[in-house]
C-alpha cells in the first residue's frame, strides 16, 4: 500500500509539472496573430503606452579599451526592456548587460562576470538608445558608465538603420565610456531567438524533472531493499549525504538562476522543487535511517536520547550544506572542480565495506541506475555546447563544453560501479594487498561437525566431511553459503545472538 501510494503522488506530480511546463510554453510562446482588426490593434497600442515590452535578449563580443590599448576582451550578454512614454517617439529603456572576460586577458577589475544595470532613452525614430549607470571598482569607489547604442546593426553609409524583423531588433551595436575611471569600449550582439530559447528551456525542464523521478524511484525501491532488519546500518551515512547536498545545491542554484533572469521562472523553479522534494523528503529521510540502524541502543534509550542524536546529526548535516553553500558562491568560476569532487560519492561506501568485511546493502540496480542519471546530467551540461547554460538567457557554466571533464566524470563513475560490483562478487576486500588486510577470524578453523548437526538456518545437516561448512566464534556450526546470506540481513549468530565478525 504505502509503494502504490508513492505511485499515485509521483503521477501526480508529474501530470502537474506536464500541464504546467505545456502552458508556460505555450504563453511565452504565443505570437499575434496577423489578421488582427484594427480595433484590436487599437487596443493593443493603448495597452502598450501603460506596460513595457518583454526583455529582449542579445549576445556578442565586446572590447574595452584603456590608454590607447585593448586592455579587456569577451563576451556580452545583453537585455532590453523599453516602456511607451506619453511622447510617441519615446521610450524610458533599462538595460541589464553582463561582461564575461574571455580567458588569456588583463581585464579591468569589476567587469569580470558582473551584471549591470542602467536606466536610459530610446528614440524610436532613430533606433538609437542610451543609458546611463555606475559600476564598483573596489572599496567605495565607483564608476559613472555612459552607453549608447543603435538598436538593428551598425548605421549605413546614408545613415539609414538596418531592417528590422517586425518590432523587434536583429542586432545591435554600440559604445560605452567611463571617464573616471579613463576606459572606454565597443560592443556588437545578435538577437536571441527567444521561441527557440523557451523550447530548449522546456526540453531541459522535461529532461530533468524526468530523471529526478527516476531517481525517486530508485531511492524508494532501496528503502524498501533494506527496510527489513539492521541491513541499513552497512550504508555509508557519508555516501547519501554526498547525493543529497548534491540536489540541495541543484535546488539553490535553479532557483537562483529562476529568480536573476525571470525568464521561464516556472519550467526552472519546477526543477528546484523537484530536486528540494528528493533531498528533504528521501535523501534525508534516509540519513535518519540508517543513523537510526547504527545506534539502536541511543534510540531505545528514551526520547532525550532520541533528540540528542538528531541534534548530533542534523546540526553537522545542515551546517556542512550551509558552508558548502557558501564557499561555492565564492568558487564559482570552479565549479567544475567542486561537480567533479561531488562525482566520488560511491567512495565512502567503498571504503566502509572494506572497512566493515561485509558486502554493501546497496542493491546493485540502485547503484547502476542513480550512477547513470547522475552522469547523464553532468554530461548534457559539460558536454552540449548548445543547452540552456550556453550564455543565452543563463550564464554559461565555467569549463563547458568540455569534452575531457566529461571523459573524466564518466570514467570515475564507471571505475565507482565497477568496484561496487566486483565488491558484491568477490568480496568487501578484494582490493585490499593481503599484507594491508586486518586481523579476521578464520571461520573454517574449527573442528568436524559432529554427526546429525543441523544448521539452524536452512535445517539441514550439516555433512561432517563437507568443506563448505563454517565454526561461528560461539562455536555454532552454518553452511557458509547460508551463514553469507544470513550476515546480509544480521551481523548475529541465529542461535545465541551473539556478535559475528566477518567472514573473508
Amino acid at each position: 500500500m504505502p509503494e502504490s501510494r508513492c505511485d499515485l503522488i509521483l503521477l501526480g506530480w508529474t501530470a502537474f509539472v506536464g500541464f504546467n511546463l505545456l502552458s508556460d510554453f505555450l504563453w511565452s510562446g504565443g505570437r499575434p496573430q496577423s489578421g488582427t482588426n484594427a480595433k484590436t490593434a487599437d487596443a493593443a497600442a493603448a495597452l502598450s503606452t501603460m506596460t513595457p515590452t518583454p526583455s529582449e535578449l542579445f549576445r556578442g563580443q565586446y572590447r574595452l579599451v584603456a590608454n590607447g590599448s585593448v586592455n579587456e576582451e569577451g563576451t556580452l550578454r545583453l537585455a532590453v526592456a523599453s516602456q511607451q512614454t506619453s511622447v510617441a517617439s519615446v521610450r524610458v529603456s533599462s538595460l541589464a548587460m553582463t561582461f564575461v572576460r574571455a580567458g588569456g586577458t588583463r581585464g579591468l577589475r569589476g567587469f569580470h562576470s558582473r551584471e549591470m544595470r542602467f536606466s536610459g532613452m530610446e528614440f524610436a525614430g532613430l533606433g538609437e538608445m542610451t543609458a546611463t549607470g555606475r559600476f564598483a571598482v573596489g572599496g567605495d569607489r565607483s564608476c559613472r558608465l555612459d552607453v549608447s547604442l543603435r538598436l538593428g546593426g551598425r548605421p549605413s553609409p546614408n545613415g539609414a538603420v538596418a531592417k528590422q524583423q517586425g518590432d523587434r531588433a536583429e542586432s545591435l551595436a554600440g559604445w560605452l565610456v567611463a571617464s573616471d575611471c579613463g576606459f572606454s569600449g565597443d560592443f556588437a550582439a545578435e538577437a536571441v531567438d527567444m521561441e527557440h530559447l523557451s523550447q530548449k528551456v522546456v526540453h531541459y525542464s522535461v529532461m530533468a524533472i524526468a530523471l529526478a523521478i527516476f531517481q525517486m524511484r530508485c531511492y524508494l525501491w532501496q528503502m524498501r531493499h533494506t527496510e527489513d532488519g539492521p541491513s541499513a546500518a552497512k550504508i555509508s551515512v557519508i555516501c547519501i549525504a554526498m547525493q543529497a547536498l548534491m540536489d540541495a545545491y541543484d535546488s539553490f542554484l535553479h532557483l537562483c538562476l529562476g529568480l536573476s533572469t525571470q525568464f521561464m521562472f516556472n519550467a526552472i523553479a519546477v526543477v528546484a522543487l523537484f530536486k528540494f522534494i528528493m533531498f528533504a523528503l528521501l535523501e534525508a529521510r534516509y540519513m535518519l535511517t540508517i543513523w537510526r540502524q547504527r545506534r539502536r541502543e541511543a534510540f531505545d534509550e528514551g526520547w532525550d536520547a532520541v533528540r540528542r542524536e538528531l541534534s548530533w546529526l542534523y546540526s553537522r548535516f545542515y551546517g556542512v550544506l550551509i558552508i558548502g553553500l557558501i564557499l561555492i558562491y565564492h568558487s564559482l568560476d570552479h565549479l567544475s572542480i567542486i561537480v567533479l569532487c561531488f562525482q566520488l560519492y560511491w567512495v565512502p561506501q567503498i571504503l566502509t565495506d572494506a572497512y566493515q568485511g561485509s558486502r554493501s546493502a546497496i542493491a546493485p540496480a540502485f547503484v547502476v541506475g542513480i550512477s547513470a542519471s547522475r552522469t547523464l546530467f553532468v554530461l548534457y551540461l559539460w558536454g552540449c555546447p548548445e543547452n540552456v547554460f550556453a550564455g543565452d538567457a543563463y550564464p554559461q557554466l565555467p569549463g563547458s563544453p568540455s569534452t575531457s571533464f566529461c571523459i573524466l566524470a564518466a570514467s570515475l563513475q564507471g571505475a565507482q560501479v565497477a568496484i561496487m560490483l566486483l565488491q558484491q562478487r568477490l568480496g568487501p576486500r578484494w582490493f585490499v594487498p593481503w599484507r594491508c588486510m586486518p586481523w579476521a577470524y578464520n571461520y573454517h578453523g574449527g573442528t568436524r561437525a559432529e554427526p546429525g548437526t543441523e544448521c539452524v538456518i536452512c535445517m539441514v545437516e550439516i555433512e561432517p566431511e563437507a568443506a563448505r561448512h563454517v565454526t561461528a566464534p560461539c562455536s555454532h556450526r552454518f553452511h557458509r553459503h547460508c551463514l553469507e546470506q544470513w550476515m546480509d540481513v544480521k551481523m548475529e549468530c541465529p542461535t545465541c545472538r551473539a556478535a559475528l565478525p566477518p567472514i573473508q
